[in-house]
């Protein structure tokens, strides 16, 4: 059985440390990208999912980045077809509105709010790993090669 996998996208470098950091001490894998175009989508404009197994269990991804919103992932995984079911993604936020939190639930994703306690943040986890089979396995070729460079996986 392998560890759950869990992907942060955050163009913050002290979020993403801080986050990796609590996250391999709780005993998973951690996957952080500074921009969410390291998604596998952008693989020659996919229109749907490249990948045959989901990339992660566990998705969480700060609104505010460079070149789309976290919002704007979220949405377009659901239409293309992400593997990863939308109850395991989160929106992370310092923002405080009604309209993402919104959008972001009828996606039937979690809206996360900054600061958020790593209680929460385990607890929320711990929920979305009951609903993933870790016998199954991840895709091995996570990313878009373009944008490889944002991506860290270890230390």
């Amino acid at each position: 059985m392998r560890k759950p996998r869990v992907i942060v996208c955050d163009d913050d470098e002290v979020i993403l440390h801080v986050f990796r950091h609590a996250l391999e001490k709780m005993g998973y894998e951690v996957l952080t990208a500074k921009t969410p175009l390291t998604c596998a989508f952008f693989r020659d404009d996919a229109e749907s999912c490249p990948q045959h197994d989901r990339c992660t269990d566990v998705l969480i991804t700060d609104y505010a980045m460079p070149n789309m919103t976290g919002l704007e992932l979220l949405e377009m995984q659901h239409h293309r077809g992400c593997k990863l079911t939308s109850r395991n993604k989160a929106l992370l936020t310092g923002r405080d509105d009604d309209e993402i939190r919104k959008k972001t639930e009828n996606l039937g994703s979690s809206f996360l709010s900054k600061p958020l306690p790593i209680a929460v943040l385990e607890e929320w986890i711990r929920e979305c790993i009951t609903r993933v089979d870790l016998s199954e396995p991840l895709a091995k070729e996570l990313f878009h090669p373009a944008n490889k460079a944002s991506l860290r996986v270890g230390p």
